[in-house]
């Protein structure tokens, strides 16, 4: 049994058949929830690889301890509460070589929540932009 909310079959998401279909049909969950959940699915590329092993997997679990990231063959699944941020610059020093916000937005492959850029930085978020926090300008 998955203990980690966030991670790829927990929940519901375990259930087949019937159960399944009893727990997703039920009274309480025939209402809309809120969540601050957000995930980010990134093709594999060696730089990819890179940006998750050593800034998501060392540093994002660090500032996010909700935040899980898993393999799933050719892409990485992550998933946390809150928000994802991954710094370009900062990649770019890492990888030593030029790797632009555009370098990284060919390899996002699917979102859930709020995605935006700002500069050199992508953020997907769960908040309201302009309703939770004040937009930011370049």
């Amino acid at each position: 049994m998955t203990t980690n909310a966030n991670e790829y079959n927990a929940g519901i998401m375990q259930k087949n058949g019937k159960d399944f279909a009893d727990e997703f049909f039920a009274e309480e969950n025939q209402v809309c929830k809120e969540s601050n959940t957000v995930v980010l699915v990134l093709m594999k590329s060696d730089e990819i690889d890179a940006v998750v092993e050593e800034m998501l997997l060392k540093n994002g679990k660090a500032e996010n301890p909700t935040m899980v990231v898993e393999d799933r063959s050719g892409y990485w699944w992550i998933k946390a509460n809150g928000k994802i941020e991954i710094d370009v610059e900062e990649a770019a020093e890492m990888l030593g070589k030029r790797y632009s916000i555009y370098d990284f937005l060919v390899n996002v492959s699917s979102t859930i929540g709020r995605a935006y850029t700002l500069g050199e930085k992508f953020t997907i978020t769960s908040e309201l932009m302009g309703l939770d926090r004040k937009l930011t300008n370049v």
